[in-house]
């Protein structure tokens, strides 16, 4: 019986906090300017998983001395913003529409609606092929796809924004931007959004699509992130009584101005569903599989299958012929006979892309690993002064020109030994200010700006002895 009173007294303990820290929500919401409602409805979602306010436009109000707030930590950390001029960048970026979800959603969209094309499948394999897509972005074609007639013509807008709006409040959290300020900068993006949309309903079920499209371009679980979402979505959307509105926070029921909604369709929680095509479902294997997230076995067994049907597709090729040299032993010889039979995939290629550089320094690197210059001077001529400046490729030139100059070395050519020795140290150098990507072990060029270095004065004393003994003859 005491276990039982205790158990009683627990659970209408747990109401009364929960009602008062309702009331207390109500209390600050109501104090808030419609605006700033706003500003604090549609940055909901990322509040809430953040554990952060939602119904203060501070989402954190108290801040021990000597901490760094929540809010600057997600900045850093998730976004790699460190000042209020990181932030102010990335605002004018997303409201001219120059970065986001939605504009790689919209530019998918439009690339799908011109293709001749009559089954989807068709339409994504001819465009992957042709600007020799990564298979994230496979993926996010399926996604386009599959959702576009669902999200309308603002696709990802709400995903966008919303986030856009959380990093405003974050930055004022963090101390970057006063809140009058960052109200400013939110409205227009605010009017975008409630203008967009009918409702709360209809907005949050947009939003959550993005978090779906977000997941499945890490190969990430889909499904788990929809329902982490939705849980974030709905948790003050909750029935409250008319006794109760004066007591209980809620936004169930939140209209929106909706002047542009269009002839969009009005989503609602029903609509909150993503079931993908087993062809999508296939590529999101091979991102997971890139992406080292942890395929089951059935996935695993499954993948290299997969791969060797799309063959001709450069994504596909590449991660074949990347299989060959994953492990700390690789078989150069298989593995050039595998990047050799990948490369057939890129001959159709008409844009390159990142796959394509990428796929070709590998290629150039397991050359170097043969000593076949051919292959590397192959590979290498898949490049332009223009084009991809990564460190990975500064060292493939570098062990090119180092693999030159020794051969000009060997057959006494020592003006053109020292020039190709230059040209490795200035490769190495350039490497050494750009980002790597980790395309190949870095350790191969470990030591090979002092080798270098003795190279050229080698060569250089090699030359000036060639020079002396051809005036004294």
């Amino acid at each position: 019986m005491k276990k039982v009173c205790a158990v009683c007294a627990f659970i209408c303990l747990g109401f009364v906090l929960f009602a008062d820290a309702s009331m207390q929500m109500l209390k600050s919401w109501n104090s808030l300017s419609e605006y700033e409602k706003w500003f604090c409805l549609l940055s909901e979602p990322l509040m809430e998983q953040n554990s952060l306010s939602i119904a203060t436009v501070n989402p954190e109000n108290y801040i021990p001395a000597g901490k760094q707030s929540v809010s600057q930590q997600i900045l850093e950390n998730s976004w790699e913003l460190y000042s209020r001029g990181d932030v102010l960048i990335l605002l004018e970026d997303y409201r001219l529409r120059k970065l986001g979800h939605s504009v790689t959603y919209n530019k998918l969209k439009e690339r799908l609606n011109q293709s001749a094309q009559k089954s989807v499948q068709a339409a994504v394999e001819e465009i992957a092929i042709k600007d020799c897509m990564e298979a994230y972005l496979i993926v996010r074609s399926y996604f386009v796809a599959e959702t576009q007639d669902i999200l309308g013509e603002y696709g990802l807008l709400a995903w966008d924004y919303g986030r856009v709006l959380s990093i405003l409040r974050w930055s004022i959290a963090a101390g970057w931007i006063p809140e009058s300020e960052a109200l400013e900068l939110a409205k227009p993006f605010i009017d975008d959004l409630i203008n967009a949309y009918d409702s709360w309903e209809d907005y949050a079920v947009h939003y959550a699509f993005g978090r779906v499209f977000y997941a499945i371009s890490g190969g990430n679980d889909y499904n788990a992130y929809l329902n982490d979402v939705l849980g974030y979505i709905k948790k003050y959307d909750i029935a409250v009584s008319e006794k109760d509105k004066d007591k209980i926070f809620s936004y169930r029921g939140t209209k929106f101005p909706g002047k542009n909604r269009n002839d969009n369709r009005i989503l609602t929680y029903k609509d909150a569903v993503y079931k993908p095509s087993k062809e999508t479902v296939s590529w999101i294997s091979v991102v997971k599989a890139e992406n080292n997230n942890g395929l089951t076995k059935a996935e695993t067994s499954s993948l290299t299958s997969f791969l060797k049907k799309k063959k001709n597709i450069p994504a596909a090729a590449s991660n074949m012929a990347v299989l060959q040299v994953s492990g700390e032993k690789v078989l150069y010889k298989t593995a050039s006979k595998a990047f050799e039979e990948a490369a057939l995939a890129f001959e159709n290629v008409e844009n390159t892309s990142d796959l394509y550089f990428s796929f070709y320094i590998r290629y150039a690197f397991i050359a170097y690993h043969l000593n076949d210059l051919k292959k590397m001077e192959y590979a290498i001529s898949k490049f332009n002064n223009k084009t991809f400046e990564t460190a990975d490729l500064q060292y493939v030139y570098c062990l090119y020109y180092t693999e030159k100059a020794k051969s000009a070395g060997y057959n006494k050519k020592y003006e053109e030994a020292v020039e190709y020795a230059k040209s490795a140290l200035f490769c190495l150098k350039q490497g050494h200010s750009l980002r790597f990507m980790g395309l190949f072990n870095r350790d191969v060029i470990k030591n090979s700006e002092e080798n270098l270095n003795n190279m050229i004065d080698k060569y250089r004393y090699e030359l000036r002895q060639a020079e002396q003994q051809n005036r004294s003859a």
